[in-house]
């Protein structure tokens, strides 16, 4: 998970349809389906993740789970113009994230010298113009080097019946192949697997619990999985899978990729190609 997507599973016929919705004038019901993300459902219905999260009391916006039932706020709209209080664990980037502008235009916006600095409770503008950020191109990886890490992978590539350099290089540009590895959604792991994901995963998918935090093994098996999954749901198309991998299944069977989800997904092939042709 690189900069980016908080993704649950998608899965086959269980997919919501693709369709914009128009500003509403009163709440609505949306039950999540498995390959949905917060953010996801906030851009099909023009909404922010912090107005759906702060109308639902969600604590952490990177967790919900298929079949959950969340009220659509009404008024529609972006949210450009308003204010946001900062809440605990918010981060400047965070906040410019989650309302799809720069941290330097809500940094200038509010004229924060330091980004590293806001504080619970202080009240941020949310500029009302403004240009969507480039993100940062992705630096081309050095190949890990770990050989048991990597008969490891190999074992359970096999098990899964998923292409062993595929494995290995998503699991190179998400974590390095570090176990200790947690990105700043939550991802967890050599697979940087997300909360939700690992749920459903144990859920629906194995039917038993897994320890993806403290197990390598058990991490690996998860994003392996996982990958098989998507590599089905895609016809087997490595380049979509690993896309759907990045921003979840549903908006990429739409035909819609996130800022970043080309180079990852490029990345992704291209550290194979290099490493594990």
């Amino acid at each position: 998970m690189i900069l980016r997507r908080l993704v649950l599973p998608a899965l086959f016929g269980l997919l919501m349809p693709f369709v914009f919705v128009s500003a509403m004038s009163a709440a609505v019901k949306h039950t999540v389906s498995p390959g949905e993300t917060l953010s996801y459902i906030a851009f099909i219905y023009e909404k922010t993740v912090d107005e759906i999260a702060s109308h639902n009391g969600l604590a952490n916006p990177d967790f919900i789970y298929p079949g959950q039932e969340l009220e659509i706020p009404g008024e529609g709209g972006g949210a450009s113009g308003d204010s946001y209080v900062v809440q605990p664990g918010d981060t400047l980037s965070g906040i410019a994230w989650q309302y799809s502008i720069s941290t330097d235009a809500l940094q200038s916006a509010n004229g924060i010298s330091d980004a590293d600095y806001v504080y619970i409770g202080q009240v941020l503008t949310i500029p009302s113009a403004y240009s969507e950020p480039a993100l940062p191109a992705l630096a081309f990886p050095d190949r890990p080097w770990d050989p048991s890490l990597e008969a490891m992978i190999d074992d359970i590539a096999w098990m899964e019946g998923v292409d062993p350099g595929l494995v290995k290089a998503v699991a190179t540009v998400e974590s390095g192949w570090s176990q200790w590895a947690i990105s700043y959604a939550g991802a967890i792991g050599i697979m940087q697997v997300m909360p939700g994901t690992v749920l459903w995963l144990e859920t629906d998918v194995f039917g038993f619990g897994l320890n993806e935090q403290a197990s390598a093994w058990d991490n690996v098996r998860l994003g392996t999985r996982y990958l098989r999954i998507l590599l089905d749901a895609t016809g087997g198309d490595y380049y979509d899978a690993v896309a759907a991998y990045y921003q979840g299944l549903s908006p990429t069977e739409a035909g819609v990729y996130y800022a970043g989800t080309a180079g990852y997904a490029s990345m992704v092939l291209a550290v194979k190609a290099a490493y594990w042709p």
